[in-house]
């Protein structure tokens, strides 16, 4: 017998350390040159941030029910927020098995952890249960220290984000990891 997701009254969103924006908010670029990664920047006018996007390796290959996109901002630092999308035409409700909303990690090129942004970090053992409403999109994001970049010095590098929620009404992958590759952002 098939589950059927059923209406939701209340609906909650994702607070990690940041707010939602629309999926309109959100610039993607496609191209038809896949040979060498190509780096788009988005200014947004209201907070003065620049973004450094590589579309080319930071989308996700669509397994299960949200996508992610990861994006570089060199503003203040070196910071990587992950954009969760439900793309669904209805709420989905997840469960998180601890205040960890999602991770990042470093790899060198040869697939070796570098650094991870829950090695420095506690988290609270409490479940959350969240509805995440349709067409949604939520930020995470991560401050890579200066220590961690500096480690970064030849090509290779990737990031790889990993999204801890957990869809309650199957056994699916709400979402797949997001993986980019820091060779556009070298030196």
């Amino acid at each position: 017998m098939k589950k059927v997701f059923s209406s939701i009254v209340c609906v909650f969103t994702l607070s990690a350390c940041s707010q939602g924006m629309s999926t309109s908010e959100v610039k993607h670029e496609s191209s038809g040159d896949h040979t060498k990664p190509k780096v788009q920047q988005i200014e947004k006018a209201d907070r003065g941030e620049i973004t450094l996007i590589n579309p080319d390796s930071a989308k996700v290959i669509p397994k299960g029910l949200f996508t992610g996109e990861l994006q570089v901002s060199l503003d203040t630092g070196f910071v990587v927020t992950l954009l969760i999308t439900n793309t669904q035409t209805f709420g989905v409700p997840v469960q998180y098995r601890s205040g960890m909303t999602a991770d990042v990690k470093l790899v060198d090129p040869q697939g070796n952890k570098v650094w991870a942004w829950s090695d420095d970090m506690m988290f609270t053992q409490a479940i959350r249960d969240e509805v995440i409403p349709a067409d949604k999109v939520n930020p995470v994001r991560f401050n890579l220290p200066k220590t961690v970049v500096a480690q970064v010095n030849k090509k290779g590098y990737q990031l790889i984000a990993t999204y801890k929620g957990h869809l309650t009404e199957s056994k699916g992958v709400a979402m797949a990891d997001v993986t980019l590759s820091l060779d556009p952002f070298l030196n």
